[in-house]
């Protein structure tokens, strides 16, 4: 592991902190339904109710991880299956609840184990997506999609992450952004460590402190995706809904500059 010259008295306490992630990269276009996918239209079936609002308008696909498709990173992953972000396009701020960022009112975290290889069972027609004239807030057009590439790493605790305040490590300015350069927490990922514009949530006692990255979506100006003023997008996870494939717990956050 490449440690800065800086930061070499302390490599025990980074190396330990070390955990596997899968970087995301992005190309703009289109895929199949059942692929790995940032937008486009999701892999739904015809006879399970499509997630909706509160006002009961549907939500959007803001991205789909086809696990049979990533590089085996972290055993409490899912190694197939179909794992869904739903936002609320409707809504100015994305679906984020301000009071219970867990409630999933205005965005859906929805797993699918089994994916139904008869086609004429799955949902085929999209069009009530982009019935209306009311504007859309998505973090990228309505009608952009992009494939996913993935790419197996390894990462120690970003400096955006609450816990690094835990390490021992006495961090001045300097020491502060040579970690940070070193270390980058930007980009699109599955697991590892967060980045953020703002503060970390899951400080707040409501939360607890267990929760781990479940997926990042970051902004992306060469992809056309922002995030309000160069923001990002994450969601969060207790490690024992992951390992039980339970995702109606899931922390969602988005902050901007």
């Amino acid at each position: 592991m490449d440690i800065p010259k800086a930061l070499e008295v302390y490599r025990n306490t980074i190396t330990k902190t070390m955990e596997p992630v899968v970087k995301v990269t992005l190309s703009k276009e289109a895929v199949g339904i059942t692929s790995s996918k940032v937008g486009g239209d999701p892999y739904f079936l015809k006879d399970v109710p499509y997630p909706v609002n509160e006002e009961g308008k549907p939500l959007h696909l803001l991205a789909q991880i086809n696990f049979s498709e990533v590089i085996k990173f972290n055993d409490d992953f899912p190694n197939t299956g179909i794992l869904q972000f739903f936002i609320d396009g409707y809504d100015d701020v994305l679906g984020l609840n301000f009071d219970d960022q867990t409630k999933q009112s205005r965005f859906r975290v929805i797993y699918h184990e089994q994916i139904e290889k008869d086609e004429s069972k799955r949902l085929q027609d999209f069009s009530f997506l982009m019935e209306g004239e009311e504007e859309l807030y998505l973090p990228f057009l309505p009608d952009s999609e992009y494939k996913m590439v993935f790419e197996k790493s390894e990462t120690p605790v970003s400096i955006s992450d609450f816990r690094i305040e835990q390490e021992d490590i006495e961090f001045d300015e300097a020491l502060w952004e040579a970690y940070e350069e070193a270390y980058p927490s930007q980009g699109h990922k599955i697991g590892g460590y967060p980045f953020f514009t703002q503060g970390d949530p899951r400080e707040s006692k409501k939360y607890g402190d267990k929760l781990i990255l479940l997926f990042q979506l970051d902004s992306d100006e060469q992809n056309e995706i922002m995030w309000g003023d160069m923001g990002v997008g994450n969601f969060f996870i207790s490690k024992e809904d992951l390992q039980n494939r339970n995702f109606s717990h899931v922390l969602y956050n988005w902050d901007c500059y």
